[in-house]
């Protein structure tokens, strides 16, 4: 979970966290997950893999404002025919259950050099795919 604080440039003029700022706030998320599950961004770049985000549904529950502390689940919920990645963000206030946006994400790993889909790699997919409980 990454937490934020609200900060005046991400204020738009009518006084809230402008729609735009959620879907980096968002990136923040995932960034911070895949550091946290132990992928180096650098190593795949290194490898000439990269992460495409190819769809992205958000639905915007509450406002948020300059000084709200927000916290960002990041979920992997699946890797579907080992190509794409669905992963799961919440955003809250922090200290309550009120949801600010929650967020569908899908994305696929790419050749950097070929501009092409790949099928996922077996390490990427060890750290993606949920172990069953």
């Amino acid at each position: 979970m990454l937490e934020i604080t609200v900060r005046s440039t991400h204020i738009d003029v009518m006084g809230h966290v402008n729609n735009a700022k959620y879907v980096e706030f968002l990136e923040w998320g995932r960034c911070d997950e895949l550091e946290k599950l132990g992928i180096d961004i650098w190593d795949m770049v290194t490898r000439k893999l990269g992460f495409a985000v190819i769809n992205l549904n958000i639905n915007y529950r509450r406002e948020a404002f300059a000084g709200d502390l927000l916290e960002i689940e990041t979920t992997f919920r699946e890797i579907r025919n080992r190509k794409i990645g669905i992963i799961d963000q919440v955003i809250t206030k922090r200290g309550s259950d009120e949801i600010v946006c929650e967020a569908e994400v899908s994305f696929l790993i790419f050749n950097l050099e070929k501009h092409k889909s790949i099928s996922m790699p077996q390490d990427l997919l060890n750290v993606f795919t949920p172990t069953p409980e």
